[in-house]
């Protein structure tokens, strides 16, 4: 076991069942992000792992930046939405899918089902009227001001069902900065909340105080999407979640953003 405060994790995903709690996240193992690993957990104090859900073979397209697992159950199967890479494809997330939220996973298609010939990464599954969507960002190092799409997928998640739509690029929210250079703005992490009469976004980018976690809003998943004045969060952390945590809304993500291998799990009320 493992105790919180000791577990080095980025881009944290909570899935709870049966009173077990499920952590996903970017997990370095043996000094590499190659693989993907969840833990679990009864009190999300102390961790069961690395376990181990997919490791790829020699075969399999991506052998680096094993980033931001996401677990979603859909349609009775348990579904990891993951980003990669390698040096003669661009970045993407996959869907793997498996028959327990801690089993072995298996991709369900040869290559990622974000767009071939853009770099993304971060996605996020969103069922609205039993139309499942992808949303994801497009990474600023391919386009300077990171973008945040969806895209309709096929009822069982193997292919696109549409061509993807823009919702929002970073500088629209008007309070991000710059990294490395003018004109640099980082979409990431997207996740949908559904409240009673409108959905928020999170995700996150820097502000002047470091790494940041957003908040906008919407009547609809297609937008328009208003963007609050200011980041709910500011203090070089982000790349959240909100998940049910006995009856209340918890929001979960990494601080401190860096140096590298001190990022630690955070936990606070979500009252948005």
């Amino acid at each position: 076991m493992i105790n919180k405060k000791d577990l080095c994790i980025r881009d944290p995903y909570i899935y709870e069942e049966q009173g077990t709690y499920y952590l996903y996240g970017t997990i370095v193992v043996n000094n590499k992000m190659n693989k993907f690993c969840c833990y679990k957990s009864k009190d999300l104090n102390e961790f069961e792992g690395p376990i181990i859900l997919f490791e790829p073979d020699e075969k399999f397209w991506a052998d680096r930046d094993y980033w931001a697992p996401e677990l979603h159950k859909y349609n009775n199967k348990y579904y990891l939405f993951g980003s990669l890479k390698s040096n003669n494809r661009c970045r993407g997330t996959q869907i793997f899918v498996s028959d327990k939220p801690d089993g072995n996973f298996v991709p369900l298609s040869k290559y990622p089902i974000t767009p071939n010939d853009w770099e993304c990464l971060d996605g996020t599954l969103y069922v609205e009227n039993e139309t499942p969507y992808i949303i994801f960002c497009r990474e600023w190092l391919e386009i300077n001001d990171g973008e945040i799409y969806i895209m309709e997928l096929a009822k069982d998640l193997t292919k696109p069902a549409n061509e993807p739509l823009k919702l929002f690029s970073a500088s629209e929210a008007k309070w991000p900065v710059s990294i490395r250079g003018e004109g640099n703005f980082v979409t990431d992490g997207p996740f949908i909340i559904k409240k009673k009469d409108k959905l928020q976004m999170i995700w996150s980018s820097f502000s002047s105080n470091g790494y940041a976690i957003a908040l906008c809003e919407s009547k609809s998943i297609f937008g328009p999407w208003v963007h609050k004045e200011k980041p709910i969060f500011e203090k070089d952390g982000g790349h959240a979640m909100v998940f049910d945590f006995k009856g209340s809304p918890m929001m979960a993500y990494h601080y401190p953003n860096g140096p590298e291998n001190q990022e630690r799990l955070q936990f606070v009320p979500y009252n948005y």
